[in-house]
């Protein structure tokens, strides 16, 4: 099967998001932010309000130390979105679109865009993970081919082509089609 589409930085942005929510280290981390920096602002407005030398900025301590953690989940969601854009934007080196063509044939992948011509083996595929507008091929941890669902006229015959490689090669097929970043 033949595929011809263009990738766009969101669509690379797409891939670095759903890989960085599944990622442990950031998700500590998200974690451990998430509790760090209200707690050191409510230790700073206990310690003024007990010290009762301004009780006005203890007040305020205390209020932002609340209203961040209320407000961590989206305001941490937009900061790391910005940053993965940020770097996607920069690895793309100025370019904002790439014309991929794609042969997804029985042993081998054939992928032919302005990097260069590469062939994979079906065989190295790790996964095919399925997202709700996105397929993403899995070589290895830094490899990924994209396939984004709406610039695909035969969405059936592809699925069957993922379907094939799952029944005869062994091919992990991960749908999570409800998946978002958040």
């Amino acid at each position: 099967m033949e595929l011809s589409y263009t990738l766009s930085t969101n669509d690379y942005l797409e891939l670095q998001l759903y890989n960085l929510s599944h990622n442990n280290g950031y998700k500590k981390q998200r974690k451990w932010d998430r509790y760090r920096l209200p707690g050191l602002s409510l230790l700073f407005g206990a310690i003024l309000l007990f010290d009762g030398m301004n009780d006005i900025l203890a007040y305020v301590f205390i209020a932002s130390s609340l209203l961040f953690f209320m407000f961590y989940q989206r305001w941490s969601a937009w900061m790391y979105k910005r940053m993965s854009k940020r770097k996607v934007i920069e690895s793309m080196k100025g370019e904002s679109l790439y014309e991929i063509k794609l042969l997804l044939g029985n042993d081998v992948i054939e992928v032919d865009s302005k990097r260069g011509h590469n062939f994979f083996n079906v065989h190295d595929i790790k996964s095919i993970i399925e997202i709700e507008r996105y397929f993403f091929l899995m070589m290895n941890q830094y490899v990924y081919i994209i396939i984004p669902k709406d610039q695909i006229v035969n969405k059936e015959q592809l699925a069957e082509v993922f379907e094939g490689y799952r029944n005869t090669k062994g091919i992990p097929l991960i749908a999570e089609l409800e998946w978002e970043w958040k």
